[in-house]
C-alpha cells in the first residue's frame, strides 16, 4: 500500500492557506443544517451521481439527508462517512447506502471541524465547516479543547453540553479543484489508517484500492459547467421559495396579531358589558329601593296628609325614572342590534331636524322656554342612518330642555364646515361644571345641578349620542360654562356621491 505524507494542520488551516481562500460564513448550527441540505436536495433532484466524503457533528438528523440521496441513486453513488471511535469500536452494520464509516482516533485533529466533498464526473466541490464558541469576534480562533461536539439537540436548540448560544460555525463553500485535491490529499493518509486498522471491513478496503478512480477528479474532457448554471437557478429558486416562505409566516403572523387584537377587543367588549349590566342592575334597585321605603311609610296610621302626599310624589319621581332607566338601556339594546343591518345613507338635515324640532315646542312653551331653529336648505347631504339622526337630535333636545330655567332659551342651528356639517344646539341654562365635563358621555351619569322639579333621567342620553356618532364617523364636541348654558356641536360627515 503506498504511503501518503499526512500534515498535521486542521482543514481549517489548509482552506485558509489555500489559493482558493474562499470567503467564509457565519452561521448556527441549524444554519449548516440548511446548507448541506440544500445541496444534496439539489444533487438529488437533478440525479448527479457523485463520491461524496463526509464528517458531520453526531446524531442521525445529520446524516439523514445524504442517506436519502444515496438511496434514490442506488448503485450509482457512494458514502464514506469520518466518525470518531473508541479503541474497541470496528465499522459494522454498514448498508449498502453507507458505503463505508471510516473511524477517527479520539486525539485526531479534526475535532470541531465538518465537511461535504463532493466528487462526480462534471463537477467537484466541498463544504467545510469550523465550529467556533464565542459568538463575539468576527474570526475567533478554533477551540483548543473541542471535546463537545454538535449534536442532535443542538439542532434542536434544546437542552445542550454547553448553551447553544456559545457556538457558531464559520462554513466555506467552494468548488475550487485545487482546494478539492488538497483536501483529499489530506484525507487519504486517514483513510490507509483506517483501512490498516479494519482489514476486514470490505467497503474500507475497497476505497483504499479503487481510491484514484473513486475519488477521482473532473478532467478537462468531463468537466460540465452547465452544472453550475443549474446550481445557480437553483438557489435562486431557494431563495425565492425562502421568500415566498417568509412572506407566508409574516402574513400567518400579522393574522395571529390581528386574531390576538380581535380576541383582546372582545374580551374587552365582555368586561364593558359586565360592567354595563352590574351598572344596570344597581341602577335598577336604587328607584325599586325608594318606591318600597315609601309604600311601607304610606301604610302607617298616624302617617298625616302631607307627609303621604310628599310620599306619593316621592313613588312617582321614582317609577318616572326607572321607566327613564328602562327606555334608555332599551335603546342601547336597539342601537346595538341594528348595527348589523342599518346603513348610513344621503340625508338632508333641513328635512329631518326642523319636524324633530316643531314637535318639542309645545313642551318647551309648558316650562316657559323660548325654542327656535335655523337650519339652511341649501345644506349638503350627511350620511348618517335617518334613525340614528332623529335620536341624536331628540337626546340632545330632551337634555337642553331639562338642564334649562324657565325664561331660558334653546337653539337649533346647522351649517357647513369644510368637509362635514355641523348642528348646533345651544342653551342658556345651567351648564356643566368643568369637573363633570370629561364625564357626561359615561354610562348612567347625571349632573348634579339639575333643576328644581325635573325628573332625574337615566344618564344614557349623551353616552348614546357619542355611540351613533362614532359609528357613523362622526363627532360631538361640547361647551360649557356654568350658569351661561351649554353648547352641544355635532359634525356629520358628508354624504360622497
Amino acid at each position: 500500500m503506498q504511503s501518503y505524507r499526512y500534515e498535521e494542520g486542521s482543514l481549517h488551516q489548509i482552506i485558509r492557506s489555500s489559493a482558493a481562500n474562499p470567503d467564509v460564513v457565519q452561521v448556527k448550527p441549524k444554519g449548516l443544517k440548511a446548507i448541506l441540505q440544500s445541496t444534496v436536495d439539489f444533487l438529488e433532484t437533478h440525479q448527479i451521481a457523485a463520491t461524496l466524503l463526509a464528517k458531520f457533528p453526531k446524531g442521525a438528523l445529520w446524516e439523514e439527508d445524504v442517506l436519502r440521496y444515496c438511496q434514490t441513486l442506488r448503485g450509482r453513488s457512494r458514502l464514506y462517512t469520518f466518525t470518531r471511535t473508541s479503541s474497541d469500536d470496528t465499522p459494522s452494520g454498514l448498508s449498502a447506502e453507507r458505503t463505508a464509516v471510516l473511524p477517527l482516533e479520539n486525539g485526531h485533529t479534526w475535532r470541531g471541524e465538518y465537511f461535504l466533498i463532493i466528487l462526480s464526473r462534471s463537477f467537484c466541490g466541498v463544504i467545510a465547516a469550523h465550529q467556533v464558541r464565542s459568538l463575539s469576534a468576527i474570526h475567533p480562533p478554533a477551540l483548543e479543547d473541542d471535546s463537545v461536539e454538535l449534536s442532535d439537540p443542538l439542532i434542536d436548540l434544546q437542552a445542550s453540553p454547553l448553551p447553544t448560544s456559545s457556538f457558531y460555525l464559520e462554513v466555506y463553500c467552494s468548488i475550487s479543484p485545487d482546494l478539492v485535491s488538497d483536501l483529499l490529499a489530506t484525507l487519504r493518509p486517514t483513510v490507509e489508517q483506517s483501512a490498516n486498522r479494519y482489514p476486514d471491513a470490505s467497503n474500507l478496503q475497497d476505497l483504499v484500492t479503487h481510491w484514484d478512480q473513486y475519488c477521482a477528479l473532473p478532467t478537462e474532457e468531463t468537466q460540465d459547467t452547465s452544472v453550475l448554471d443549474l446550481w445557480l437557478v437553483w438557489q435562486f429558486q431557494q431563495q425565492e421559495h425562502l421568500r415566498q416562505t417568509i412572506s407566508s409566516y409574516r402574513k400567518q403572523a400579522l393574522n395571529a396579531s390581528n386574531l390576538s387584537s380581535q380576541n383582546e377587543v372582545l374580551l374587552n367588549t365582555l368586561r364593558l358589558k359586565d360592567n354595563f349590566l352590574n351598572t344596570v342592575g344597581q341602577e335598577l334597585r336604587t328607584p325599586l329601593s325608594t318606591i318600597k321605603t315609601a309604600l311601607t311609610l304610606l301604610g302607617s296610621p298616624t302617617l298625616k296628609g302631607p307627609q303621604r302626599q310628599r310620599y306619593m310624589d316621592m313613588i312617582s319621581r321614582e317609577c318616572d325614572r326607572q321607566s327613564a332607566l328602562i327606555s334608555g338601556v332599551l335603546d342601547l339594546l336597539q342601537m346595538e342590534t341594528s348595527l348589523g343591518h342599518i346603513r348610513p345613507q344621503a340625508l338632508q338635515l333641513a328635512d329631518t331636524v326642523p319636524p324633530i324640532v316643531s314637535t318639542y315646542q309645545p313642551l318647551a312653551e309648558e316650562k316657559g322656554i323660548m325654542l327656535a331653529y335655523t337650519v339652511p336648505n341649501d345644506l349638503p347631504m350627511v350620511s348618517c342612518p335617518e334613525p340614528w339622526l332623529r335620536q341624536i337630535v331628540i337626546n340632545l333636545l330632551n337634555n337642553s330642555i331639562k338642564y334649562t330655567r324657565r325664561g331660558g332659551q334653546v337653539w337649533v342651528t346647522a351649517q357647513q364646515q369644510e368637509d362635514f356639517a355641523e348642528l348646533e344646539v345651544r342653551d342658556s341654562g345651567v351648564g356643566i361644571a368643568p369637573t363633570d365635563l370629561p364625564n357626561i358621555f359615561e354610562h348612567f351619569y347625571r349632573g348634579r345641578n339639575l333643576p328644581e322639579g325635573e325628573t332625574e333621567g337615566a344618564g344614557l342620553g349623551l353616552s348614546i349620542v357619542q355611540q351613533l356618532l362614532t359609528y357613523c364617523g362622526g363627532s360631538i364636541v361640547v361647551n360649557s360654562q356654568p350658569g351661561s348654558g351649554s353648547s352641544f356641536r355635532v359634525r356629520f360627515p358628508l354624504h360622497q356621491r
